[in-house]
């Protein structure tokens, strides 16, 4: 291994990493963290802020925080671990010394406008409010970390000016700080930022008194650490997961994860003392807590080489597709390959039969696939022989039809959810039909923008046989079959072959006893691998073809003709996606220089795939945008 100076790594996800979410995280949530945090080896980690509740709401709490954060520094396994929190002014750190912090951080911005709007004063009067803390902190024997934000660019003036980060860093530095951090607040920052930057600081200011603060708007955030290291710098701010923003900067995304500083820093002979395994795992587990995409590629990846094991196939016959087990929740799994994602049903012996707490996984679950960009297209399907059987109407089941007036505006509240999540997801979304459907099984299927069925799926909406009506699944049956066949069908209660669909161009494609693949029929008999063959040929002949955000913004105009026909809201939204795409978008651009060579065809994968700013291989993780 390389002899390097070793770093240190302050963990920023507690705090600046919480902060800028909406919903508020339960405080134990935010303590668990912590003590997870805590095991890995890192030993500087930002626990919370004591900033009014008005500016921060999500760490209002401070005060819970703390008191967990008090047992932990007495405790003899992380005693050696130092807890900060952020303090604006004299009275927060006040409250931060009668809660035990030992250690406090204050923040200035070299920019006016950012001032104003972020702390609510000038420049002048942060530096002041700064000294103030220090003052009296070092008087309570406290120390004292400074932080100053937006070095590269501020979101209301532009470019800042290097020296006007010199000046405020100095002066913090002059007042007592012992460190001073350098924030890239929007995440705008490069390689070449950074160098510019130390060549003024470096002047004047010793490399071991300045960190770096790198976010990961624009996938910088690596690189430039990596150029502040190479400058000089030890010292880097980064948040497990990649969680992170700023409330005051729209665009800023997300801190640098630190997952992805300790596996590049490792790589390069560069020690941080740091479980990288045990950091994924916390990364895994806290996006999944928030309901959010990973923001680690290496954490992702990680934990996924890690944690995941094949999907099990028929002996004997195995499908052209290989799928990754991602989870496996005890009513779905969910699987992957590449850009796909199948959500497979995983109630067999209910005829995977909905109950409400699938409604609310799974409406989750397709929320948060919908903001991940390296997901392209998700399939729902079913295990065993039915896709799905509708709503569970067991006598005892909490959707049961004689439940109380609560549990049936629940169960209308959850389905609704459900389908509109599927409804309005951005990605392409493909119904696996591998059986029998009933009911609100028959509107899954059909809210999905494609349909892939074995010959031998059937649909029944029997609710008119029950004194039921298929309310909520109504709205996209008429839309799909059209008024004439889902009138019939509905007033009937009678079951619709696959075939009679596929006859009208509802089913896009059945398997069947043809030997050879086409847009209709695929490979022999009906058995799930033969759909995954299904599945797959359609991915390779029509899908990698299409360029994931054209398609996003395709579906926007197919919805927009649904429910705003000949209304102006579609003309906007017709107006809207013609000016993206004539701008052009980078898509366009690569379609159309494509085109011009001659390409018939452009394989969208492999474009996205060969982008720095992709995941690994197996497609574990996110992917950011073109």
């Amino acid at each position: 291994m390389i002899d390097r100076p070793a770093v240190r790594i302050v963990e920023v996800g507690p705090r600046d990493g919480l902060q800028a979410i909406e919903e508020i995280v339960p405080t134990e949530i935010k303590i668990e963290l912590i003590k997870r945090l805590s095991t890995t080896g890192l030993r500087c980690i930002e626990a919370t802020s004591f900033a009014p509740q008005r500016w921060i709401p999500q760490l209002a709490d401070h005060d819970a925080v703390m008191h967990a954060v008090r047992e932990m520094q007495d405790a003899a396994d992380t005693s050696s671990v130092r807890y900060s929190v952020l303090v604006p002014n004299l009275r927060g750190l006040l409250a931060a010394a009668d809660a035990g912090a030992r250690e406090v951080g204050v923040f200035v911005s070299p920019t006016e406008a950012f001032s104003r709007r972020n702390s609510n004063c000038s420049v002048k009067e942060g530096l002041e409010r700064a000294r103030e803390v220090t003052q009296k902190a070092r008087e309570l024997g406290i120390h004292v970390r400074g932080y100053v934000s937006c070095v590269f660019s501020c979101p209301f003036e532009g470019p800042t000016n290097p020296h006007d980060v010199l000046t405020v860093a100095q002066a913090l530095l002059s007042m007592g700080c012992y460190e001073v951090s350098l924030g890239d607040t929007t995440g705008s920052g490069t390689s070449a930022h950074v160098r510019r930057l130390l060549a003024v600081l470096l002047k004047y200011i010793p490399a071991h008194r300045l960190a770096g603060h790198f976010h990961d708007t624009y996938g910088q955030a690596v690189a430039n650490a990596v150029t502040a290291y190479e400058l000089g710098l030890r010292t880097f701010d980064s948040s497990v997961g990649g969680l992170g923003g700023c409330p005051y900067s729209p665009e800023a995304k997300g801190n640098l994860a630190t997952e992805d500083l300790v596996y590049t820093l490792e790589g390069m002979g560069i020690a941080t003392g740091v479980d990288l395994q045990k950091l994924a795992d916390i990364g895994h587990w806290i996006n999944e807590k928030l309901g959010k995409p990973e923001g680690s590629r290496a954490g992702s990846a990680i934990y996924s080489k890690r944690n995941t094991v094949p999907a099990k196939t028929s002996p004997g016959c195995q499908p052209t597709m290989t799928w990754t087990m991602v989870k496996q929740d005890p009513e779905y799994q969910l699987l992957r390959n590449g850009s796909t994602v199948k959500i497979a049903l995983d109630r067999p012996r209910n005829g995977n039969a909905l109950t409400r707490t699938m409604l609310t996984h799974l409406t989750t679950l397709f929320e948060t696939l919908s903001k991940d960009p390296s997901v392209f297209h998700i399939v729902l399907t079913g295990k065993g022989k039915y896709f799905c059987t509708g709503m569970d109407l067991s006598g005892g089941g909490a959707t049961a039809a004689g439940a109380d007036a609560a549990s049936k505006q629940a169960q209308f509240d959850g389905l609704y959810k459900l389908f509109e999540a599927i409804d309005r997801t951005p990605q392409t979304t493909i119904a696996l039909i591998n059986g029998p459907s009933y009911g609100g099984g028959t509107g899954l299927a059909f809210v999905c923008d494609i349909r892939l069925a074995q010959a031998n799926a059937t649909f029944t909406m029997t609710e008119v046989k029950l004194g039921l009506c298929p309310a909520t699944i109504s709205k996209f049956v008429v839309r799909e079959w059209g008024v004439g066949i889902a009138r019939e069908a509905m007033l009937t209660g009678r079951t619709v072959t696959v075939q009679e669909l596929h006859r009208v161009g509802v089913i896009h494609a059945i398997t069947s006893s043809s030997s050879s693949p086409s847009f209709s029929t695929a490979v022999v008999d009906g058995s799930q691998p033969n759909l995954d063959r299904l599945l797959q040929h359609h991915l390779d002949k029509y899908l990698r073809h299409a360029a994931p955000q054209a398609s996003a913004r395709t579906k926007e105009l197919v919805a927009a003709a649904w429910r705003y026909t000949g209304d102006d809201r579609q003309d906007k939204v017709i107006k809207d996606v013609f000016e993206w795409m004539i701008a052009p978008s980078e898509e366009a651009q690569i379609g159309t220089k494509a085109f011009r060579a001659g390409k018939k065809e452009v394989d969208w994968y492999g474009v996205y795939q060969g982008r720095k700013s992709t995941t690994d291989n197996d497609g574990q993780g996110r992917k950011s945008k073109l």
